[in-house]
């Protein structure tokens, strides 16, 4: 049986994006201390009372735009530079090309060889991190403050100048297929790759990873084309986050990154996202363990009920005390982790819990998931429940960007989804107020299983007997 229910989720994507966050909640700032003044020792930070810390924004004449946040007190920065291009600018016959672009940069430049790189930023004390994500690509390192100047000009030369070669592209996709072959044979990633495929039938998010044949087909002029259409000022955001002098700052950035090529700005971008009753289920006969992708697309961070829906998650299945979590304690016989996640990307977010449990506990798991939802859409959750959730997700709003490149991912995050200062000077005070009743109504409207995909990766024969005990809420 297969029911679909085709929500067509479309939006702007602005630049920025946040990376793939632990348990996928919306960051928050965390307790950063004020520049030149040690924190209390032995003192709890209060949530929702953090200080928020000082950032300035400005644009240079080319269109390449600076942020510098003022925060902590060890004199070091994470500098960052991002870009909007990503996995969403990959055509459709080339899953992979964002990451093996972005990868080139680390193969050597007219002026630097790949060993010169590395050489370079150990003698900086960091390591260059390239990574191309859903929709931007950034390069990023921490330094100590006075080496500021340097990084941001060994940042510069990678993506202003890259070699883009011949060898280097064939040993970079060698990598590539090598890697590939190792996710591909994961029960995990298999079950991520069936499942996004379901909600995201076209476009580039319904394919995480590439695929052997068409990283095969890929080439050097395909990379060439992304760094010539995409690697620009105009389609560029540069984060300096930690101690440092502000005006220094600014005047090495300026002095290195005016004379980038501004490009072409990016077009907006649109996903669309498809709410599917579906089961699809990928045979590993024999195998002694089940990997389970069960959600739907959800609200976007920006939307009133967001908050809402974060303590619904916190409390379902959010964390190792949450409700489904006990349960799968209990059938596994042994203690559990919080199994759900709210990917958030603007006009493209949804909400997914991934039961990863023995063949024998596949249908009670998805079972207990299940119980838990309609539970919770016939009856608001205790007071204590709730207050413990609220408490929860606050805590780990405010961990997640207690660091330097923390603040880095809460910037782009906003960026991305064009919320203003307000959304996170005002984020505690709306999960605290977030109610019993509130809890149930956002179950009951954004998490309803009979829109929801379910992939499994498990042995078939196994799990197919315990599924039909489900239906008809798994298809």
């Amino acid at each position: 049986m297969k029911l679909r229910i085709v929500c067509i989720v479309a939006a702007l994507l602005a630049a920025g994006a946040m990376g793939a966050q632990s348990k996928g909640k919306a960051p928050v700032p965390g307790k950063a201390p004020v520049p030149g003044k040690a924190p209390v020792p032995g003192k709890a930070p209060v949530p929702g009372k953090a200080p928020v810390p000082a950032e300035r924004t400005f644009t240079l004449k080319n269109g390449l735009r600076v942020t510098l946040i003022h925060t902590g007190t060890a004199r070091k920065a994470v500098v960052a530079l991002v870009l909007e291009t990503g996995e969403i600018d990959e055509p459709a016959f080339g899953p992979g090309l964002a990451s093996l672009t972005a990868d080139m940069l680390l193969q050597g430049t007219v002026a630097r060889s790949a060993q010169q790189i590395a050489t370079e930023a150990a003698s900086l004390g960091t390591t260059i991190a390239v990574r191309a994500g859903p929709v931007t690509t950034t390069i990023s390192g921490e330094v100590e403050t006075t080496q500021i100047p340097h990084f941001l000009s060994l940042v510069a030369d990678l993506v202003r100048h890259p070699l883009l070669d011949t060898a280097s592209f064939g040993r970079v996709r060698r990598h590539a297929m090598s890697a590939l072959d190792s996710t591909l044979h994961n029960p995990a990633d298999l079950a991520r790759q069936q499942w996004r495929a379901i909600i995201f039938p076209d476009g580039p998010f319904g394919h995480p990873y590439a695929f052997a044949a068409t990283l095969g087909m890929l080439q050097l002029g395909h990379v060439r084309n992304v760094y010539d259409d995409k690697y620009s000022a105009a389609r560029a955001h540069l984060y300096v986050s930690g101690v440092f002098v502000d005006a220094a700052a600014e005047k090495s950035v300026r002095e290195i990154y005016s004379d980038w090529k501004v490009g072409t700005p990016p077009e907006p971008r649109v996903v669309r996202a498809v709410a599917v009753h579906e089961l699809v289920t990928l045979d590993q006969r024999g195998a002694d363990r089940s990997v389970t992708w069960i959600g739907l697309p959800t609200i976007d961070p920006a939307d009133h009920d967001f908050a809402s829906l974060e303590v619904a998650d916190m409390l379902l299945a959010g964390d190792d005390s949450s409700r489904v979590a006990l349960d799968l304690a209990a059938i596994e016989g042994v203690p559990q982790h919080g199994s759900s996640t709210i990917w958030q990307r603007r006009g493209a977010t949804y909400w997914v819990d991934v039961l990863d449990v023995r063949t024998a506990n596949t249908g009670a798991a998805l079972g207990a998931l299940i119980g838990e939802l309609s539970a919770l859409t016939k009856e608001a959750p205790p007071e204590a429940e709730v207050a413990r959730a609220r408490a929860r997700v606050i805590a780990a709003f405010e961990a997640r960007n207690n660091s330097r490149d923390g603040l880095v991912a809460l910037m782009e995050f906003m960026d991305e989804h064009s919320i203003g200062d307000g959304w996170r000077t005002g984020y505690a005070k709306r999960v605290m107020a977030v109610t019993r009743e509130d809890v149930r109504a956002a179950v009951a409207a954004y998490l309803d299983p009979l829109h929801m995909a379910i992939a499994i990766v498990g042995d078939r024969a196994s799990i197919e007997p315990q599924l039909a005990k489900l239906r008809p809420t798994v298809p």
